[in-house]
């Protein structure tokens, strides 16, 4: 299996503006992170090499515990900003996929910050959001799914904020012909997942949308440089104490998205300040504002990406 994901591991292109990099899960941790814990706010803890001392397990809705960045505003605008130079992939294997045909093997990435968002409102390109879609603490992965009869690479699925969507391998970008690694371009501060170049809006239609601008740069991770296989479903894997951890990777964000919009609606002309109003009505249905949970407390850990 580990082969196969040395064969095919996706090279990560962000966007050339995204100001919000990958990092270690480690570096984030020893540059200051902070576990807190309802009821004892002013006295968070310090996270230790690991995460040794975060609580496993839980109901991640309790909001009894979550992570935040460090408190000292220097150190939380560095950390917030990631580190691409210790970004490394998390990869998890899943064999015996839709009765043995398949071994599904996901591949995650961390990233400190989700920054904010912009919308393209008819005529107009970039519509700046305030702090919408800002959030501590972003989770993104990509599944690739490998044919256990020939190892050949099936298909892709590439998660995107609270959904994704599967692409067939004949489809994706391949750095070059020879070796079969595909790019998987990242959008910019948001980093939902694409297997190409390009502007996708999300929202009522229309020519109105959040923007997912997804274009090619020099910021590239190397996931078959730079990985650790984190669980398998097919072998015992010594699991990160991190992993374990099912609370918030981030604190419940507490902005009015109404509010957050005001300016920009103010410059708005007439039938686009609709237009605008209609999108807020789903912006917090694309984004939540609940902080948002590490990788193993998804359903599809365990199950199918839909």
């Amino acid at each position: 299996m580990e082969a196969w994901f040395r064969a095919y591991a996706p090279y990560v292109n962000l966007h050339p503006d995204d100001e919000y990099l990958p990092s270690s899960v480690d570096w984030f941790f020893s540059n200051g992170a902070l576990l807190y814990k309802k009821g004892e706010e002013s006295q968070p803890a310090r996270i230790e090499p690991g995460g040794v001392n975060l609580p496993k397990g839980g109901d991640p809705n309790d909001g009894l515990y979550w992570l935040d960045l460090p408190g000292d505003k220097e150190a939380r605008d560095k950390v917030s900003h990631g580190d691409i130079a210790s970004a490394e992939a998390y990869v998890h294997f899943k064999p015996g996929v839709l009765n043995g045909t398949f071994t599904d093997i996901q591949v995650w990435m961390f990233y400190p910050y989700n920054g904010h968002a912009t919308a393209k409102i008819g005529f107009i390109d970039k519509v700046p959001l305030g702090k919408v879609g800002e959030h501590v603490g972003d989770w993104e992965h990509v599944t690739m799914r490998v044919r256990n009869v020939d190892g050949v690479l099936d298909r892709v699925y590439f998660s995107q904020h609270s959904g994704g969507k599967w692409v067939d391998a004949s489809l994706l970008q391949f750095r070059n012909q020879t070796v079969k690694r595909f790019t998987w371009y990242v959008s910019r501060n948001g980093h939902a997942g694409n297997s190409e170049e390009g502007l996708f809006l999300q929202g009522p239609g229309n020519d109105v949308g959040i923007r997912n601008d997804w274009d090619i740069s020099d910021k590239v991770v190397d996931t078959g440089a730079r990985f650790v296989v984190v669980a398998s479903d097919g072998e015992a894997v010594e699991e990160p104490p991190w992993l374990s951890y099912e609370r918030k990777w981030g604190p419940t964000q507490k902005y009015d998205t109404a509010a957050e919009v005001r300016d920009a609606r103010k410059l708005l002309p007439g039938k686009l300040k609709e237009a605008l109003d209609n999108l807020v009505k789903v912006i917090d249905q694309v984004f939540g504002k609940d902080g948002p949970t590490g990788p193993k407390s998804k359903t599809y850990w365990t199950g199918d990406e839909a």
